[in-house]
């Protein structure tokens, strides 16, 4: 019975660390204001890597990840100082298009050739 009822609140108090985890990932800041947000940008290379991650980190992002494969680029960042717009925003200034913001086609026609991923009309 002892051992039912420790197992009952150890699950309880995982359950609700899990859910906690899942909207603040990382919390670094000591105000609790650091979050964490993943979103698709178009690319296809290692350069089209280093170029997105740069761009992602404006002021108030401390971290920029972007995954070739997946296409996800996973940002972490201060929410009283950014929003996720404005991340994509960034990103797509540089020539990449993101779930949200479409490059400019004059920036995107700049990038170099291997760069050129198939844009959505």
């Amino acid at each position: 019975m002892k051992f039912a009822f420790l197992f009952s609140i150890l699950f309880l108090f995982n359950l609700g660390n899990s859910t906690h985890s899942n909207t603040l990932a990382g919390n670094n800041s000591a105000d609790g204001t650091t979050m964490t947000s993943k979103f698709k940008v178009f690319g296809n290379c290692g350069m089209c890597e280093k170029r997105i991650e740069k761009a992602a980190k404006i002021d108030g992002v401390s971290v920029a990840d972007w995954d070739v494969d997946t296409k996800i680029l996973t940002i972490t960042f201060d929410e009283k100082v950014v929003k996720p717009r404005m991340v994509h925003q960034a990103v797509a200034a540089v020539g990449h298009d993101t779930e949200l913001v479409r490059a400019d086609d004059a920036v995107y026609a700049q990038l170099h050739a291997c760069c050129q991923y198939e844009r959505a009309n």
